[in-house]
């Protein structure tokens, strides 16, 4: 994350809107500036996906007639890791690793379904659609393929390939412009609907004002797991809040990087997927539609994509979320009454 960047749940509350954030894993936020936001999907379960919406239906879409913000997480799709409660769940890897990708799918599918049929088809019975604009979403994708699992270990094109549903008041007719959309594109968007003014520099379409197209466009990813993969671990994730003094330190101390995490970036188009490692030479071009392999005379080009979308942005002057002044604070009066400063 860049220091400087409002979020929307900071900017719906200085609105004025009521807030509304609920998941099945909330501590995956723990990091983020904006964790103070999201609550349980269901304060009385233990297992999240097994809980009730009855609280999150009464609190979140009945009561008085104000504008509200929701945001809602669900985490049992996870593939390998999140579909618990199927009864006889094989290893999901193992399946892939053995050519029986397809045989994973299946349960995957089913936990799709379950959230899908089950979960968003009772909220949106409660949504009047005069009244709400949804937007429903996958944050990415999962790999199932002999390449990799799951999301955390590379960029694939499965991988960054999600669902985007919308529906807006007003809007009956509306369809997304042809070429790639990206998430990014929901900020602006959002917060237009919303009609709350922002100073935006970024790259996201309104998508509701482009003409139609974005025929044309390229669309960047990046993935970074130097903290590796168990960044999510329960050590990290359950750990005080107060702890948390950046976005990558606890107690004022840097988390431990994994020797095996590796950092890479992606561009596309819509039809064509080039990736390379940020460390090496190490690169491959594929048909998004077929995921077939293509052949990549010149990886100059798609470099400087890259370099155009990195070198032309607003923010470039912005650099990683560190410690901020109140976090700073806090760890200093903390290490002071443990009598380890002045």
């Amino acid at each position: 994350m860049r220091a400087g960047i409002p979020n929307l749940f900071q900017l719906f509350s200085d609105a004025g809107f009521e807030i509304h954030g609920r998941s099945e894993r909330m501590d995956v936020f723990r990091f983020l500036d904006y964790e103070r936001y999201i609550g349980p999907m269901d304060p009385n379960a233990t297992d999240q996906h097994l809980g009730s919406l009855e609280d999150l239906l009464h609190s979140a879409f009945e009561g008085e007639d104000r504008p509200r913000f929701c945001f809602l997480h669900f985490w049992y799709t996870h593939g390998g890791y999140g579909a618990r409660g199927i009864p006889g769940t094989p290893d999901l890897k193992a399946l892939v690793d053995a050519g029986k990708a397809q045989e994973a799918l299946r349960f995957y599918y089913a936990a799709v379904t379950h959230v899908q049929e089950f979960l968003l088809v009772e909220i949106l019975k409660r949504v009047n659609p005069e009244d709400w604009a949804v937007f429903i979403l996958g944050d990415h994708g999962e790999g199932f393929c002999s390449e990799g699992l799951a999301h955390g270990d590379l960029l694939h094109e499965n991988v960054i390939h999600v669902p985007l549903l919308v529906s807006l008041p007003g809007h009956d007719g509306l369809k997304l412009p042809h070429g790639p959309l990206s998430t990014i594109d929901l900020f602006p968007t959002i917060t237009s609907l919303a009609g709350l003014t922002v100073d935006y520099n970024g790259y996201g379409r309104d998508l509701r004002d482009n003409g139609g197209s974005l025929r044309g466009r390229w669309v960047y990813t990046e993935l970074d797991n130097l903290y590796g993969v168990g960044f999510l671990n329960p050590g990290n994730l359950q750990t005080d809040r107060n702890r948390v003094t950046s976005r990558v330190a606890m107690d004022g101390a840097e988390l431990k990087r994994d020797e095996r995490g590796l950092r890479m970036w992606s561009v596309t188009d819509g039809r064509v997927f080039y990736r390379e490692r940020i460390d090496g030479e190490e690169y491959v071009l594929r048909d998004v539609f077929r995921g077939a392999q293509m052949q990549c005379g010149d990886p100059g080009l798609y470099r400087g994509v890259r370099n155009e979308i990195m070198g032309g942005s607003n923010y470039k002057h912005l650099q990683a979320q560190e410690t901020t002044h109140a976090e700073a604070d806090i760890l200093a009066a903390r290490l002071r009454n443990l009598g380890y400063i002045e």
